[in-house]
């Protein structure tokens, strides 16, 4: 029997939650010479069935996207590197923040395509995932080195575990007074440890919270409607 390795296919998983947008990638990367689509899904419940039943080699994903029992963005891309670390992750997405852009990269997912570039790169950056180097859009590129000729360098503030556990389900959209009971504090020493951690990340409002949450995958990606209530000064 011949083995793996005697036949170069680069097996893909693209997930998208636009139908278009997924059809024409598939049938784009179903095109390149070595590669098979092992299957387009639209959510990460979908993603994470296809990949428990399917030999997979890269995951093509979004980053944001609305549904699905596993989430998305970071806590979706870090959930993946745990339960199936045998796979490459590449991202395509719309993301224009660099520092969303730096924490992926951070986590080392080191290959990511704007979907302002040309879909030309996907090609690319499937086999760049495929042989674990590095590959970065035009576009990904100029996004990071804008933010780099800006930032200042310094320490980056530590929170306490405490710390960071109230400002994740702060921004889920739980009140103080929630957390202090699903975690057994008062009200008062949440709120106490909340102020701290604004305090350490330079935060002056609940949007910030909320943002500071999203890059650092505390919440995913996909809880823009908090947002709204945060920025709109709802009493939470």
């Amino acid at each position: 029997m011949s083995s793996r390795g005697d036949f170069l296919s680069i097996k893909v998983a693209i997930l998208d939650d636009h139908p278009v947008l997924l059809a024409g990638m598939g049938e784009l990367l179903a095109g390149a010479q070595g590669m098979t689509i092992a299957g387009l899904v639209r959510d990460s419940t979908e993603l994470v069935r296809l990949l428990g039943s399917q030999l997979v080699d890269v995951v093509l994903t979004d980053f944001s996207m609305p549904h699905g029992r596993f989430g998305d963005g970071i806590a979706l891309l870090r959930f993946l590197q745990r339960r199936f670390p045998q796979i490459k992750l590449a991202l395509f997405t719309g993301v224009e923040s660099p520092s969303l852009l730096q924490s992926v990269i951070d986590i080392r997912v080191s290959v990511i395509v704007s979907k302002v570039d040309s879909l030309a790169c996907l090609e690319p950056a499937i086999r760049a995932a495929y042989a674990n180097d590095t590959y970065l859009s035009p576009r990904v590129v100029k996004l990071l080195a804008q933010s780099a000729g800006r930032q200042v360098t310094e320490a980056a503030p530590t929170l306490s575990k405490r710390e960071s556990e109230v400002l994740r389900m702060f921004a889920e959209g739980m009140s103080l007074k929630e957390i202090g009971v699903r975690v057994g504090r008062s009200p008062k020493t949440i709120s106490a440890q909340k102020s701290s951690a604004m305090k350490k990340l330079d935060l002056t409002s609940d949007a910030e919270i909320f943002k500071y949450a999203i890059v650092h995958g505390l919440v995913p990606a996909s809880q823009a409607s908090l947002k709204d209530a945060l920025d709109s000064g709802a009493d939470v």
